[in-house]
């Protein structure tokens, strides 16, 4: 049963998003009708006490004694301020720990009975231990967050004999929830307080330990991209000074502007631009960076977009072929029926044709005649002596010395991209 002689009557100041400790300062920005008069009520007093309970839900515009937590803290407010219209602000100093019996509405605002819940003050081996690992922890998160703390907030946490207050001075430093908060403050025991703050602050130094990595390996990445980017800027700034650009940075850039200005498919722009980004940051004497060179040089030389138009027409064709050959009917009229159905099925694949023959019966010239009548570039490309098909299709760049196959070479040759190629 609690002792009604201490039980005091006090204007009550419902708080959404915080909570008062006893024992520490807190400044608050008042605008709510009931809470304005609330704190007129507490400034008509000689004592200017003042309760200040948590909500449990801070939506709730009106608060009653059900929407408030019922353990508070009795506060004195030290100053008043009125910032606008409606709204002042205040400094209140927690004075003890209350629970509060009874809310009720007077005047226009909340008056609470409360009744004095004294701190707890048991001592104990564990309670010492925990104290001195609190003092570590919240060092260790200071230096992690990297913010400006003033020189006596650190000395109070360090030389802070009483392990209550050193609870509930980080509980008011650290972003903890206001239910987080109000655990502390209802505490029983100094053990538990303790034992939920070491808990609440090991996770907080988890969380400031893996941002701080995260942001040193950004700021490395950073600063070595920032740094090869000013040397680059340097040296280009002294080459333009001397009046020289340098050989091999001259035509690295001009191989951008080539690359830039050519019309390369998607696909194979990004796969140049890649390589040209590897090839600035090769050393020129570097076997790679001439493979690297190479490989991008044979990109531009290639006809990507450049291709001649088939003329299909039947009746030319047959006038080209009877002017390059005599006779070969049988042959004549099997080229003509292939392009006849190019002719009459544009969308189809140009079909494969098979030359077979002694060495002189018109086999190659057959191929020219075929490219004549088409309007297309000719392309022969020699078999003869042949090995390894790598040199057909070409090699690895990986390979010293590595050169395009005959059929990449005879699209650069021929200049457009759909040539008639006759393989001999």
């Amino acid at each position: 049963m609690s002792d009604q002689r201490n039980v005091k009557v006090l204007p009550i100041l419902p708080l959404k998003n915080a909570l008062l400790f006893p024992n520490l300062l807190m400044p608050l920005s008042v605008g709510r009708s009931t809470s304005l008069a609330a704190v007129q009520a507490a400034l008509a007093t000689e004592d200017k006490e003042i309760v200040l309970v948590a909500q449990r839900d801070p939506d709730v515009a009106s608060p009653q004694q059900s929407d408030l937590y019922s353990v508070g803290t009795r506060a004195i407010i030290r100053r008043m301020s009125k910032a606008n219209e409606s709204m002042v602000e205040v400094l209140v100093m927690g004075a003890e720990r209350v629970t509060v019996l009874k809310v009720e509405e007077v005047d226009g605002y909340l008056q609470a009975r409360v009744l004095p819940s004294p701190l707890p003050e048991d001592r104990s081996a564990e309670v010492e231990a925990l104290h001195g690992a609190l003092i570590e922890l919240s060092n260790r998160a200071i230096e992690l967050a990297h913010v400006q703390t003033p020189p006596e907030v650190r000395s109070l946490l360090t030389s802070n004999e009483d392990p209550l207050r050193l609870v509930f001075l980080l509980a008011s430093i650290l972003s903890l929830d206001v239910a987080k908060e109000q655990a502390l403050l209802e505490s029983q025991t100094r053990v538990d307080a303790l034992r939920m703050m070491h808990g609440y602050l090991s996770h907080e130094l988890q969380v400031l330990e893996l941002k701080s990595k995260i942001a040193d390996n950004a700021r490395s990445e950073m600063s070595k991209e920032q740094r090869e980017y000013l040397l680059r800027q340097q040296m280009r700034a002294i080459q333009n000074e001397l009046g020289d650009k340098g050989g091999d940075q001259a035509e690295t850039d001009l191989l951008r502007e080539q690359v830039t200005k050519a019309d390369l498919p998607e696909e194979v722009r990004k796969e140049t631009e890649r390589e040209l980004a590897r090839l600035e940051k090769l050393p020129t004497a570097s076997p790679e960076h001439h493979v690297v060179r190479s490989y991008i040089e044979l990109i531009l030389e290639l006809p990507w977009n450049t291709s001649t138009e088939d003329r299909l027409d039947i009746s030319h064709a047959r006038q080209i072929l009877d002017e390059d050959h005599y006779a070969l009917k049988e042959v004549k009229e099997r080229i003509l029926e292939h392009l006849g159905v190019l002719k009459m099925n544009p969308t189809a694949k140009a079909p494969i044709l098979c030359f077979v023959g002694p060495p002189g019966v018109g086999k190659t010239s057959l191929g020219q005649s075929i490219a004549r009548a088409l309007g297309r570039k000719f392309e022969r490309v020699s078999l003869g002596g042949m090995h390894d098909e790598a040199e057909l299709r070409g090699h690895r760049r990986t390979y010293i010395g590595a050169m395009p196959g005959r059929m990449i070479q005879a699209f650069r040759r021929a200049k457009a991209n759909n040539p008639v190629l006759m393989l001999d």
